[in-house]
């Protein structure tokens, strides 16, 4: 008999965050299915607490807004939907997986959530800035105008969207800015074996410079050209900032002087940007102009499009020493390699 009130005691112990053992997502929609939907709502409730992934939220959020729905409560549900959109606001319910007057349920709701969203994420980047956390506010101002090409993000800016957009560009260039300023003083004096910007616990970067083929490289110039392209691109994941490959001769004109790096920061990889499988490079064109300026930026190979966009906003801050072809500053294009690992 106390062995029985001991296994009844024990199994009156709630499980830490109130879930059952047996709660799961998937048996909540099972109960969904079979219209049980008090059950459902409920097991759903009690896996809120506990849900640490952002889709598994967003998955119980939804379900528990179905619920609702065919119970009648549709006020509640409208709430649910927005904090859907306060999850991932670029998250929208696919076609076909609710009839049409759920479907613009959602819609509706989550256009209504997301002038909060942006208001919400506007704050927490600017507020990343004043703690000077510059790379994280960098990654956040990139988030906002990422978000901004949504249409119904467009829309929820309204007459604000251009002040909007010149806001979140202006304080991501800057947080970039004074990122590499912070760099730059850290590192005062460069050792030519090591320099370079780290991509943080996030990334593990080769120093290694090897020379890549690309076809749209591999073509002399005319003589009266101003465009140095005869060369093997340059791929660095962490490139230093004393030097380049070594040029192939049978791929490039002999007089030509590849560019020098003056200020070559690479943006750090964050919990964000780090990529889930193994490690996976990015290729990098750019442009160099006879000032040493990057004139223009482009991913040829994408890995993540969030670090990708802070990578190209931060090519506006790099500077070089202008390639030469003989004895004149000429254009220069050189590929990049960055390197994206996981922790």
């Amino acid at each position: 008999m106390l062995r029985l009130a001991a296994v009844l005691l024990l199994l009156a112990i709630p499980v830490p965050g109130g879930a059952a053992p047996q709660d799961s997502i998937a048996a909540a929609r099972d109960l969904y299915t079979t219209a049980d939907y008090r059950e459902a709502l409920a097991m759903l409730t009690r896996l809120r607490p506990v849900a640490t992934e952002p889709a598994d939220a967003r998955a119980i959020e939804q379900y528990r807004a179905f619920a609702l729905i065919a119970l009648g409560q549709t006020a509640e549900a409208e709430l649910t939907v927005e904090r859907i959109a306060l999850i991932d606001p670029t998250w929208t319910l696919p076609a076909g997986e609710a009839p049409p007057r759920i479907a613009t349920l959602f819609a509706q709701a989550r256009e209504r959530a997301l002038p909060g969203v942006l208001r919400q994420r506007l704050a927490a980047a600017r507020a990343l800035y004043a703690e000077k956390r510059y790379d994280a506010a960098a990654e956040g101002f990139t988030s906002i105008l990422m978000l901004l090409d949504d249409p119904a993000m467009a829309r929820a800016a309204g007459s604000d969207l251009t002040s909007v957009t010149a806001l979140a560009t202006g304080f991501r260039d800057l947080s970039l800015a004074a990122g590499e300023q912070l760099r730059t003083a850290a590192s005062r004096q460069p050792d030519p074996a090591t320099t370079g910007t780290s991509m943080a616990a996030a990334a593990t970067p080769s120093t290694q410079l090897e020379p890549a083929a690309s076809p749209a490289t591999d073509t002399a110039p005319a003589p009266d050209s101003t465009t140095a392209l005869a060369k093997p691109p340059v791929t660095a994941a962490d490139p230093p900032a004393s030097g380049t490959a070594p040029a192939d001769p049978a791929a490039a004109p002999t007089d030509i002087v590849p560019p020098v790096p003056i200020a070559q920061a690479i943006p750090r990889a964050t919990e964000v940007t780090v990529p889930l499988g193994g490690p996976q490079t990015i290729l990098l064109d750019i442009v160099i102009d006879e000032t040493g300026h990057v004139e223009r930026a482009e991913v040829r190979r994408s890995v993540n499009r969030l670090y990708e966009a802070q990578l190209v906003a931060a090519t506006r801050g790099w500077r070089y020493t202008p390639a030469t072809q003989a004895g004149r500053p000429v254009k220069y294009l050189r590929t990049l390699e960055v390197t994206l690992s996981p922790r």
